[in-house]
């Protein structure tokens, strides 16, 4: 049975630090209505942006996300959008809407909700692949692509950062 969408809570959940980059997550089904991120995407937030939307708990959602979005138009870091799959054709409106902002966009399809740690996994290697560096904002300062991040990439340190956090909930369930 399909559990019914979360529209208690706040719509936007948001932490990082403003000027790196971000990643914009359109959640169809409302994870964290308590005010915080799902904790799968937590140790990435010292070194990026997350703006989580809760589509179910927004009255015009599509409109809200415009929003958000249009908080970052001056900021010139790159934006990212994930999206899980029942968002529907709203996503590829909203990509058309801000083509000039957004950088990339995955979806996800269910039964995987977005707090899935393979989803965050996935998300940090399509922006890995991109080597977006908060260092060299400039593409024509970037590494070509395919190779890896430098030290100093805010996306390296998010990687590494998710690593140890799941490294740790490994061998805490390995513990019993």
């Amino acid at each position: 049975m399909q559990e019914e969408p979360r529209s208690g809570g706040p719509s936007v959940v948001w932490a990082g630090p403003p000027d790196a980059p971000a990643v914009i997550v359109l959640d169809p089904a409302g994870v964290g209505r308590h005010g915080d991120l799902p904790g799968t995407w937590r140790p990435l937030t010292e070194y990026l942006q997350v703006m989580w939307c809760r589509l179910p708990a927004a009255d015009e959602p599509w409109h809200e996300v415009d929003e958000v979005l249009s908080e970052f138009a001056d900021r010139e870091v790159p934006v990212h959008l994930v999206a899980g799959a029942a968002a529907g054709a709203g996503v590829g409106e909203l990509i058309r809407r801000h083509q000039d902002l957004i950088s990339s966009a995955q979806t996800f399809a269910a039964p995987v909700p977005l707090g899935h740690p393979e989803v965050v996994l996935e998300v940090l290697r399509e922006l890995l692949a991109q080597d977006v560096d908060s260092e060299t904002p400039d593409a024509a300062e970037r590494p070509v692509n395919g190779s890896p991040p430098e030290s100093g990439s805010l996306l390296g340190d998010a990687a590494s950062a998710l690593r140890r956090s799941v490294g740790r909930l490994f061998e805490r369930l390995k513990d019993g």
